[in-house]
């Protein structure tokens, strides 16, 4: 159980987060500044830098709380969907019409989630509770190794991030370019995670030359 003080933090952060996430909606995310956020919020200016350094932190700590919320209930609706495939694309879906939705956000988040790679902790292994999209990545990958889907000798914790990469690579991709499909982007994602690049048994140059030979 967290401590009072740790509860204590992580009331503090919810509540400078909410806060700056009702500014944001109001006057876009780029208009308001960490001064307003910290004023809004009814607390000294070190005191916000001293929990996020950078606007962008504020930013990632709000959408991460409504993630939350959504991942709730989609956790539910996995449960009714077997197969990583399925159960993957159900959430990128739904992080898709996100994205769509909120493209203002989308841009300084990346920046923010780029930068701290290889510094964020571990989705959690323990937890059932799913309050990042890389946890609900991780818990459909371990599943899918659990019914033998996707191999059990492969590090769980490698393959939630290499997935999430993916996913991430898939949204700056589409930022770069609006005709794309970003739904499209994220199967292709999901084929590639699950099936690789290289050409599929019975597909290769060799194997279509000898074919070409025998029906030459």
């Amino acid at each position: 159980m967290p401590s009072r003080r740790e509860r204590k933090r992580c009331q503090t952060l919810e509540h400078l987060a909410r806060t700056a996430g009702a500014l944001f909606a109001a006057h876009g995310y780029e208009a308001v500044t960490m001064e307003q956020i910290a004023a809004a919020a009814d607390v000294a200016k070190g005191t916000l830098y001293n929990h996020f350094a950078v606007k962008e932190a504020v930013l990632a700590h709000w959408l991460h709380l409504e993630l939350a919320t959504s991942l709730s209930r989609l956790h539910e609706e996995l449960l009714a969907r077997s197969g990583f495939a399925a159960g993957a694309l159900h959430v990128l879906n739904q992080s898709a019409d996100w994205c769509e939705s909120h493209p203002d956000y989308l841009a300084p988040y990346l920046r923010f989630r780029f930068l701290g790679i290889g510094t964020e902790p571990s989705p959690s292994h323990d937890s059932e509770q799913l309050s990042d999209i890389a946890d609900t990545f991780g818990w459909l990958i371990r599943r899918a190794q659990a019914s033998g889907e996707i191999s059990a000798g492969l590090d769980a914790t490698r393959l939630t991030l290499a997935f999430h990469h993916l996913y991430l690579c898939s949204m700056l991709r589409w930022l770069a370019n609006r005709h794309l499909n970003l739904r499209q982007e994220f199967a292709a994602g999901v084929e590639l995670f699950l099936h690789g690049a290289a050409v599929p048994t019975g597909n290769s140059s060799e194997t279509q030359l000898k074919r070409r030979r025998k029906h030459s």
